[in-house]
């Protein structure tokens, strides 16, 4: 096969018949007939370019914390960027290889005093793919910061993208779209400094305990699974509604779990309480091997409680 041979010329780190289940955020999917884990960005544009030129089929992942690879997805080549993640913080811009934990990233701007960066401590993924998915939280985003990406153009040139030609709505840009077809390389991020870094760790924290008490823990769940949704008005709903105000003026606690139960029990979905977590009803968890039918009952669930929904992570079958 052409392909090994040159990863093994090019030294880049490859693995023949991997098992998604051992390499993906929540443990699922089918066999990688080819699985590559190129370790600097040279190493990723030299193999992406090889595969554009060759028209080979090929995803392109990070940490994979937004992805459901179905356990029949068997993929023939596979680039993993999780192991491209250098990067140099300079005269108030950092310049990061795609493949940069924004977790980590997060965490040590703010020990270099920098702003905008509390809200993203708790953020998984990679600074590549919070760009693509113009990722948010509290009021933070890595969009907000940047300056421009390099992208790997499919024709082998390379590209250099400012903000602005990136096309970014809600939760979307023009990658996310499919509207361009490109690997991006590396980010650059104008940095801040804070007024007062103290109160930056202190939104930090609160938005700690806030994901504590109203989202899933990083184990076996994508995060929020739609990014828009809005409640039917139909007569369950509103059944529901009145049963949660009365809740609400006898003082009973845990108002998530109660209105998690009663749209499971009026829309006859009480199977699926095992897998949809107690904090918010927008949240999977992927809890043993019979997820993934439950995973489509739930989503046929939430279409009749909700309308406009937005699926917000990415699915692989």
């Amino acid at each position: 096969m052409e392909l090994l041979k040159f990863l093994e010329i090019n030294r880049i780190p490859f693995e023949e018949n991997a098992s998604l289940s051992s390499k993906t955020w929540i443990k699922f999917g089918g066999i990688a007939a080819l699985w590559i884990s190129p370790m600097s960005v040279c190493q990723l544009k030299e193999v992406c370019k090889y595969l554009y030129t060759n028209m080979v089929d090929f995803d392109l992942v990070g940490q994979t914390s937004n992805i459901f690879f179905h356990s029949t997805y068997n993929p023939q080549v596979v680039v993993s960027t999780v192991k491209v993640n250098q990067y140099e913080i300079k005269d108030d811009v950092v310049t990061c290889d795609c493949g940069v934990s924004v977790i980590k990233l997060a965490k040590d701007c703010m020990a270099h005093g920098y702003a905008g960066f509390y809200g993203l401590v708790g953020l998984p993924g990679t600074v590549a793919s919070a760009v693509v998915n113009n990722s948010s939280c509290f009021n933070c985003s890595i969009s907000s910061l940047l300056i421009s990406a390099d992208v790997l153009m499919s024709d082998g040139s390379i590209r250099t993208m400012k903000k602005e030609a990136l096309g970014y709505t809600r939760r979307s840009s023009v990658f996310k779209r499919k509207e361009i077809d490109g690997t991006i390389l590396s980010v650059k991020l104008r940095l801040q400094k804070a007024g007062n870094i103290d109160e930056e760790y202190r939104k930090a924290e609160s938005t700690k305990a806030y994901r504590k008490n109203h989202q899933e823990g990083y184990a076996k769940n994508l995060g929020s699974i739609y990014a828009k949704k809005k409640k039917r008005h139909n007569v369950k709903n509103v059944s529901i509604a009145i049963c949660l105000r009365f809740a609400k003026l006898l003082g009973i606690s845990s108002p998530a779990i109660l209105q998690k139960r009663l749209l499971l029990l009026f829309y006859g979905y009480k199977d699926l309480n095992y897998y949809i977590s107690d904090k918010t009803i927008n949240s999977f968890v992927w809890r043993d091997n019979n997820a993934k039918q439950a995973f489509e009952r739930y989503k046929t669930f939430m279409s009749k409680v909700y309308k406009d929904l937005e699926i917000e992570i990415e699915e692989k079958s």
